[in-house]
Formats: C-alpha cells, structure tokens, sequence
C-alpha cells in the first residue's frame, strides 16, 4: 500500500539527513489516523511532497507506533530513511495529514482495458 504525506522542505531534508548522514534506520511521521490498509513488513510505500510537487518515497513498515500518552497524534508511522527513492516531479493536491494513494503519483491509475477509449466519438460499427 501507499501512503502520501506533505511536508515542509526542511522536514523533508531533515528525514533524509537521518538516514545518509545519521545513518538510522528508523523516522517515525506522527500522525493523529490510524492506517488500516498497510500490508505486513517493509512492503509499503511513504510518498513524501513539499510545495505542490511529489519528490519521492521512502519504504514504509507495516508497523505502526501507538504513543497513548500523545493525544494529538498517538500513531506513528515508521519508515527507513536510508531507503529514500527520488522520483520525477509530479504536482500534487493539497491535503493534510496523510492519504491512501491508488496509482504512483504523476501516473494515471491502471484504467480497465474492456473498452477502447474513443475521446467522444462513437465506435466505429465492427457488423
């Protein structure tokens, strides 16, 4: 599964210092949801954004922290920040917090192939 976040470029520069220059293997992303959909061990994706533009990702744990003692935001998400993969900008909408993505950011999501795509016209008759 893959999540997005936005955050702000020293944030993002902050994580990515972690894992080259600190070397850790974990950052934790607070959050104040629950993700319900990520799939067992390091198999997800943390897609990261800063200033309307998707930058990148990092691999994501199926883990989750719980700090009861933070109300605000008692999940943590945990990431390996030495497993940061850049990717091509691709504009990103605004939102808070984090969201589930259904395709990879700056590509369309998988469409069926059952139908050709015919941009308004009619198909042509096959009788």
């Amino acid at each position: 599964m893959n999540l997005g976040i936005v955050m702000r470029g020293e944030v993002l520069q902050d994580k990515l210092d972690e894992g080259r220059v600190r070397g850790r293997a974990v950052a934790t992303w607070n959050t104040r949801r629950l993700p319900t959909r990520l799939t067992p061990g390091w198999t997800n994706r943390l897609y990261a954004a800063c200033r309307g533009v998707w930058r990148g990702s990092f691999l994501l744990s199926g883990d989750v922290y719980w700090n009861p003692q933070d109300p605000t935001a008692p999940y943590a998400l945990i990431f390996d920040p030495r497993r940061w993969e850049p990717i091509a900008a691709a504009p990103c909408p605004s939102f808070r917090g984090w969201r589930y993505l259904e395709g990879l950011p700056g590509r369309a999501p998988a469409a069926p192939t059952s139908a050709p795509i015919t941009a308004g016209r009619t198909p042509p008759s096959t009788a």
